[in-house]
Protein backbone atom coordinates (compact mmCIF):
# COMPACT_ATOMS: atom_id res chain seq x y z
CA UNK A 1 0.00 0.00 0.00
CA UNK A 2 1.49 3.57 -1.04
CA UNK A 3 2.13 5.69 1.88
CA UNK A 4 -0.19 8.57 0.73
CA UNK A 5 -3.13 5.41 1.29
CA UNK A 6 -1.87 4.03 4.72
CA UNK A 7 -1.91 7.66 5.97
CA UNK A 8 -4.97 7.73 4.77
CA UNK A 9 -6.68 4.72 6.08
CA UNK A 10 -4.99 5.62 9.40
CA UNK A 11 -6.57 8.86 9.84
CA UNK A 12 -9.78 7.65 8.53
CA UNK A 13 -9.63 4.91 11.67
CA UNK A 14 -8.83 7.52 13.83
CA UNK A 15 -12.29 10.06 12.37
CA UNK A 16 -11.90 13.12 14.48
CA UNK A 17 -8.63 11.71 17.11
CA UNK A 18 -5.50 13.35 16.34
CA UNK A 19 -2.58 11.29 15.28
CA UNK A 20 1.29 13.07 15.23
CA UNK A 21 3.51 12.53 12.45
CA UNK A 22 6.02 10.60 15.22
CA UNK A 23 2.88 8.51 15.61
CA UNK A 24 1.45 8.07 12.15
CA UNK A 25 5.43 6.83 11.39
CA UNK A 26 6.05 4.53 13.86
CA UNK A 27 2.49 2.99 12.88
CA UNK A 28 3.43 2.78 9.35
CA UNK A 29 7.27 2.10 9.46
CA UNK A 30 8.20 5.08 7.32
CA UNK A 31 9.61 8.51 8.41
CA UNK A 32 7.72 11.49 9.47
CA UNK A 33 8.90 13.07 6.17
CA UNK A 34 7.11 10.34 4.10
CA UNK A 35 4.32 11.13 6.24
CA UNK A 36 4.59 14.81 5.92
CA UNK A 37 4.72 14.47 1.83
CA UNK A 38 1.43 11.91 2.21
CA UNK A 39 -0.20 14.87 4.26
CA UNK A 40 0.63 17.28 1.28
CA UNK A 41 -0.66 15.12 -1.16
CA UNK A 42 -3.71 14.01 0.14
CA UNK A 43 -4.39 17.83 0.99
CA UNK A 44 -3.77 18.27 -2.63
CA UNK A 45 -6.79 15.64 -3.52
CA UNK A 46 -9.34 17.31 -1.44
CA UNK A 47 -9.03 16.13 2.01
CA UNK A 48 -10.02 17.89 4.61
CA UNK A 49 -6.80 17.29 6.72
CA UNK A 50 -5.97 20.18 9.76
CA UNK A 51 -3.17 19.90 11.43
CA UNK A 52 -2.07 21.76 15.01
CA UNK A 53 1.49 21.57 16.30
CA UNK A 54 2.82 19.41 18.77
CA UNK A 55 -0.49 17.97 18.73
CA UNK A 56 -1.16 16.47 15.12
CA UNK A 57 -3.11 15.80 12.28
CA UNK A 58 -6.68 14.61 11.86
CA UNK A 59 -9.57 14.26 9.37
CA UNK A 60 -12.44 16.45 10.86
CA UNK A 61 -15.53 14.71 11.83
CA UNK A 62 -18.14 16.93 9.61
CA UNK A 63 -15.76 16.29 7.24
CA UNK A 64 -17.85 15.35 3.81
CA UNK A 65 -15.81 15.61 1.44
CA UNK A 66 -15.99 12.76 -1.34
CA UNK A 67 -12.64 11.92 -3.20
CA UNK A 68 -11.46 8.72 -4.39
CA UNK A 69 -8.72 8.02 -1.78
CA UNK A 70 -11.24 8.56 1.01
CA UNK A 71 -13.48 5.70 -0.21
CA UNK A 72 -10.84 3.55 -0.85
CA UNK A 73 -9.36 4.10 2.03
CA UNK A 74 -12.85 2.69 3.96
CA UNK A 75 -13.01 -0.13 0.96
CA UNK A 76 -13.21 -3.79 2.46
CA UNK A 77 -13.12 -5.32 -1.03
CA UNK A 78 -10.75 -7.31 -3.58
CA UNK A 79 -11.88 -5.93 -6.87
CA UNK A 80 -15.14 -3.45 -6.23
CA UNK A 81 -14.00 0.40 -6.80
CA UNK A 82 -10.00 -0.31 -6.44
CA UNK A 83 -9.76 1.65 -10.22
CA UNK A 84 -12.15 4.60 -9.24
CA UNK A 85 -13.38 8.12 -10.58
CA UNK A 86 -14.90 10.59 -9.25
CA UNK A 87 -16.59 13.45 -10.67
CA UNK A 88 -18.03 16.44 -9.51
CA UNK A 89 -20.94 16.79 -11.84
CA UNK A 90 -22.07 14.69 -15.08
CA UNK A 91 -25.46 13.65 -16.62
CA UNK A 92 -25.56 10.56 -15.36
CA UNK A 93 -23.05 7.98 -14.10
CA UNK A 94 -23.93 5.11 -15.74
CA UNK A 95 -23.99 7.22 -19.32
CA UNK A 96 -20.71 8.17 -18.76
CA UNK A 97 -19.14 4.93 -18.24
CA UNK A 98 -20.90 4.02 -21.59
CA UNK A 99 -19.39 7.15 -23.02
CA UNK A 100 -15.62 6.75 -21.61
CA UNK A 101 -14.94 3.97 -19.07
CA UNK A 102 -15.88 0.44 -20.65
CA UNK A 103 -12.65 -0.70 -21.15
CA UNK A 104 -11.60 -0.29 -17.42
CA UNK A 105 -10.96 -3.29 -15.30
CA UNK A 106 -13.91 -5.66 -13.67
CA UNK A 107 -15.19 -3.54 -10.56
CA UNK A 108 -14.48 -0.08 -11.87
CA UNK A 109 -16.58 2.33 -9.95
CA UNK A 110 -17.25 6.00 -11.15
CA UNK A 111 -19.06 8.30 -8.69
CA UNK A 112 -20.27 11.65 -9.24
CA UNK A 113 -21.10 14.51 -6.41
CA UNK A 114 -24.26 15.34 -8.55
CA UNK A 115 -25.94 14.43 -11.55
CA UNK A 116 -27.88 16.60 -13.78
CA UNK A 117 -29.71 13.48 -16.05
CA UNK A 118 -30.33 10.55 -13.71
CA UNK A 119 -32.30 8.05 -15.19
CA UNK A 120 -34.39 5.23 -13.30
CA UNK A 121 -36.45 1.85 -14.77
CA UNK A 122 -39.46 3.07 -17.69
CA UNK A 123 -37.47 6.12 -18.74
CA UNK A 124 -38.01 8.06 -15.88
CA UNK A 125 -35.58 10.75 -15.06
CA UNK A 126 -34.30 12.69 -12.23
CA UNK A 127 -32.10 15.58 -11.42
CA UNK A 128 -29.74 14.21 -8.47
CA UNK A 129 -27.97 17.78 -6.57
CA UNK A 130 -24.19 17.84 -4.82
CA UNK A 131 -24.94 16.97 -0.67
CA UNK A 132 -27.89 15.35 -1.16
CA UNK A 133 -27.28 12.00 -1.64
CA UNK A 134 -24.37 9.10 -3.17
CA UNK A 135 -24.65 8.48 -6.68
CA UNK A 136 -22.23 5.83 -8.25
CA UNK A 137 -22.17 2.82 -11.05
CA UNK A 138 -20.25 -0.30 -10.67
CA UNK A 139 -18.80 -1.65 -14.34
CA UNK A 140 -18.78 -5.54 -14.20
CA UNK A 141 -17.50 -8.01 -16.91
CA UNK A 142 -19.25 -11.01 -15.81
CA UNK A 143 -18.43 -14.50 -16.10
CA UNK A 144 -21.67 -15.55 -14.74
CA UNK A 145 -24.25 -17.77 -16.74
CA UNK A 146 -26.72 -15.61 -19.16
CA UNK A 147 -29.47 -16.27 -16.50
CA UNK A 148 -27.57 -14.90 -13.62
CA UNK A 149 -27.79 -11.82 -15.08
CA UNK A 150 -30.73 -10.65 -13.44
CA UNK A 151 -29.57 -11.45 -10.19
CA UNK A 152 -26.99 -9.08 -10.00
CA UNK A 153 -29.92 -6.17 -9.39
CA UNK A 154 -30.98 -7.88 -6.43
CA UNK A 155 -27.29 -8.13 -5.17
CA UNK A 156 -27.34 -4.57 -5.52
CA UNK A 157 -30.58 -3.99 -3.43
CA UNK A 158 -29.17 -6.04 -0.89
CA UNK A 159 -25.71 -4.38 -0.53
CA UNK A 160 -27.75 -1.14 -0.19
CA UNK A 161 -30.33 -2.42 2.57
CA UNK A 162 -27.28 -3.73 4.44
CA UNK A 163 -25.20 -1.11 3.59
CA UNK A 164 -28.13 1.30 5.00
CA UNK A 165 -28.18 -0.43 8.26
CA UNK A 166 -24.46 -1.05 8.86
CA UNK A 167 -24.34 3.06 8.19
CA UNK A 168 -27.32 4.65 9.22
CA UNK A 169 -28.95 2.68 12.03
CA UNK A 170 -31.90 0.86 10.71
CA UNK A 171 -32.98 -2.03 8.52
CA UNK A 172 -34.76 -0.79 5.74
CA UNK A 173 -37.11 -3.32 3.67
CA UNK A 174 -36.58 -4.24 -0.02
CA UNK A 175 -39.74 -4.01 -2.57
CA UNK A 176 -39.60 -6.43 -5.50
CA UNK A 177 -37.40 -5.73 -7.98
CA UNK A 178 -35.00 -3.50 -6.31
CA UNK A 179 -36.67 -0.56 -4.48
CA UNK A 180 -34.87 -0.01 -0.77
CA UNK A 181 -37.99 1.09 1.60
CA UNK A 182 -38.43 2.21 5.06
CA UNK A 183 -41.78 3.04 6.34
CA UNK A 184 -42.76 2.73 2.98
CA UNK A 185 -40.41 5.39 1.71
CA UNK A 186 -37.71 4.54 -1.31
CA UNK A 187 -34.54 5.51 -0.37
CA UNK A 188 -32.64 4.02 -3.07
CA UNK A 189 -32.49 4.18 -6.83
CA UNK A 190 -30.74 0.98 -8.67
CA UNK A 191 -30.34 0.36 -12.97
CA UNK A 192 -28.95 -2.00 -13.90
CA UNK A 193 -28.09 -2.01 -17.67
CA UNK A 194 -26.28 -4.61 -20.05
CA UNK A 195 -23.85 -4.48 -22.95
CA UNK A 196 -24.29 -7.39 -25.38
CA UNK A 197 -21.93 -8.31 -27.76
CA UNK A 198 -23.65 -8.77 -30.98
CA UNK A 199 -21.81 -11.73 -32.74
CA UNK A 200 -21.98 -14.29 -29.45
CA UNK A 201 -24.80 -12.60 -27.64
CA UNK A 202 -23.24 -12.67 -24.43
CA UNK A 203 -22.73 -10.14 -21.81
CA UNK A 204 -19.71 -8.16 -21.76
CA UNK A 205 -20.37 -5.54 -19.70
CA UNK A 206 -22.72 -5.05 -17.04
CA UNK A 207 -23.31 -1.27 -15.58
CA UNK A 208 -24.88 -1.09 -11.82
CA UNK A 209 -26.02 1.89 -10.98
CA UNK A 210 -26.90 3.02 -7.37
CA UNK A 211 -28.08 6.35 -6.21
CA UNK A 212 -28.34 6.48 -2.51
CA UNK A 213 -30.51 9.57 -0.50
CA UNK A 214 -28.79 11.02 2.29
CA UNK A 215 -30.94 14.37 2.74
CA UNK A 216 -34.24 15.22 1.57
CA UNK A 217 -33.89 16.62 -2.49
CA UNK A 218 -34.92 19.68 -2.87
CA UNK A 219 -35.75 19.06 -6.58
CA UNK A 220 -38.02 16.39 -5.69
CA UNK A 221 -41.17 17.57 -7.55
CA UNK A 222 -44.20 17.11 -5.23
CA UNK A 223 -45.52 13.04 -5.94
CA UNK A 224 -42.16 12.19 -5.79
CA UNK A 225 -41.73 13.97 -2.24
CA UNK A 226 -44.79 12.26 -1.26
CA UNK A 227 -43.04 8.91 -1.73
CA UNK A 228 -39.41 9.39 -1.24
CA UNK A 229 -37.13 9.19 1.85
CA UNK A 230 -33.90 9.99 3.27
CA UNK A 231 -31.58 8.46 5.41
CA UNK A 232 -31.24 11.48 7.35
CA UNK A 233 -35.35 10.92 8.12
CA UNK A 234 -35.17 7.96 9.90
CA UNK A 235 -31.39 7.74 11.39
CA UNK A 236 -27.92 8.57 11.34
CA UNK A 237 -26.68 10.55 8.31
CA UNK A 238 -23.49 9.15 6.93
CA UNK A 239 -20.60 10.67 5.56
CA UNK A 240 -21.00 10.39 1.60
CA UNK A 241 -17.45 8.47 1.33
CA UNK A 242 -18.81 6.34 4.56
CA UNK A 243 -21.79 5.09 2.60
CA UNK A 244 -20.42 4.72 -0.79
CA UNK A 245 -17.92 2.51 0.50
CA UNK A 246 -20.12 0.26 2.63
CA UNK A 247 -22.26 0.08 -0.48
CA UNK A 248 -19.73 -1.26 -2.77
CA UNK A 249 -18.35 -3.46 0.28
CA UNK A 250 -21.42 -5.22 0.50
CA UNK A 251 -22.11 -4.97 -3.19
CA UNK A 252 -19.06 -7.56 -3.42
CA UNK A 253 -20.26 -9.62 -0.98
CA UNK A 254 -23.74 -10.47 -1.95
CA UNK A 255 -22.18 -10.32 -5.94
CA UNK A 256 -19.19 -13.25 -4.85
CA UNK A 257 -21.98 -15.17 -3.92
CA UNK A 258 -23.84 -15.22 -7.67
CA UNK A 259 -19.78 -15.74 -8.81
CA UNK A 260 -19.13 -19.15 -6.61
CA UNK A 261 -22.55 -20.49 -7.65
CA UNK A 262 -24.50 -19.77 -4.30
CA UNK A 263 -27.16 -17.75 -5.69
CA UNK A 264 -29.31 -19.63 -2.92
CA UNK A 265 -27.57 -17.42 -0.16
CA UNK A 266 -28.41 -14.26 -2.06
CA UNK A 267 -31.61 -14.99 -2.47
CA UNK A 268 -32.27 -16.01 1.62
CA UNK A 269 -30.89 -12.81 2.48
CA UNK A 270 -33.23 -10.80 -0.11
CA UNK A 271 -35.85 -13.14 0.54
CA UNK A 272 -35.59 -12.27 4.20
CA UNK A 273 -36.04 -8.53 3.59
CA UNK A 274 -39.18 -8.33 1.21
CA UNK A 275 -41.58 -6.84 2.42
CA UNK A 276 -44.65 -8.27 -0.16
CA UNK A 277 -44.68 -11.41 0.78
CA UNK A 278 -47.82 -12.59 2.22
CA UNK A 279 -49.46 -8.98 1.18
CA UNK A 280 -51.90 -8.03 -1.53
CA UNK A 281 -50.29 -5.79 -4.49
CA UNK A 282 -51.20 -4.31 -7.58
CA UNK A 283 -48.79 -5.93 -10.55
CA UNK A 284 -48.25 -2.69 -13.90
CA UNK A 285 -47.12 -4.17 -16.71
CA UNK A 286 -47.02 -2.62 -20.27
CA UNK A 287 -49.59 -5.25 -20.79
CA UNK A 288 -51.61 -4.82 -17.84
CA UNK A 289 -52.02 -3.79 -14.24
CA UNK A 290 -54.16 -6.10 -11.84
CA UNK A 291 -54.70 -7.28 -8.40
CA UNK A 292 -53.03 -10.05 -6.96
CA UNK A 293 -51.38 -11.49 -3.57
CA UNK A 294 -47.48 -12.14 -3.41
CA UNK A 295 -47.01 -15.56 -2.49
CA UNK A 296 -43.41 -16.62 -2.82
CA UNK A 297 -39.81 -15.66 -5.22
CA UNK A 298 -38.64 -18.45 -7.17
CA UNK A 299 -34.80 -19.55 -7.41
CA UNK A 300 -34.05 -17.02 -10.36
CA UNK A 301 -35.25 -14.03 -8.03
CA UNK A 302 -38.93 -13.85 -9.86
CA UNK A 303 -42.06 -13.05 -8.36
CA UNK A 304 -44.76 -15.53 -7.74
CA UNK A 305 -48.43 -13.97 -7.16
CA UNK A 306 -52.00 -15.08 -7.08
CA UNK A 307 -54.49 -13.49 -9.48
CA UNK A 308 -58.15 -13.11 -8.87
CA UNK A 309 -58.71 -16.28 -10.91
CA UNK A 310 -56.68 -17.96 -8.50
CA UNK A 311 -53.44 -18.58 -11.04
CA UNK A 312 -50.30 -18.35 -9.84
CA UNK A 313 -48.34 -16.11 -12.26
CA UNK A 314 -44.62 -16.07 -12.44
CA UNK A 315 -43.15 -12.12 -12.90
CA UNK A 316 -39.87 -11.74 -14.53
CA UNK A 317 -40.26 -7.80 -15.46
CA UNK A 318 -42.76 -4.96 -14.30
CA UNK A 319 -43.75 -3.39 -11.10
CA UNK A 320 -45.83 -3.66 -8.03
CA UNK A 321 -47.24 -1.27 -5.87
CA UNK A 322 -48.03 -2.29 -2.21
CA UNK A 323 -50.44 -0.42 0.47
CA UNK A 324 -48.03 0.51 3.26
Amino acid sequence: MAVKDAVLQALEQARGKRLSGGQLAQQLGVSRAAVHKAIGALRASGMAIDGVPGEGYRLAPEDDSLTAAGVQALLDTRFVGRDMVVLPSLSSTNTVIKERYLDRPHGFVLLAEEQTGGRGRLGRTFVSPADTGVYETILLHPSLPIGHIQLATIAAAVAVAQAVTQTAGFSPEIKWVNDVLHEGRKLSGILTEATIEGESGTVSSLLVGIGVNLRPNPAWPEDVRAIAGALSEFGRTPRRAEIAAAVLSQFERAYSLLEQDRADELLSQYRSRLCCLGKPVRVISPAETYSADCVGLDGNGFLLVRDAAGQIRTLSSGEISIRF
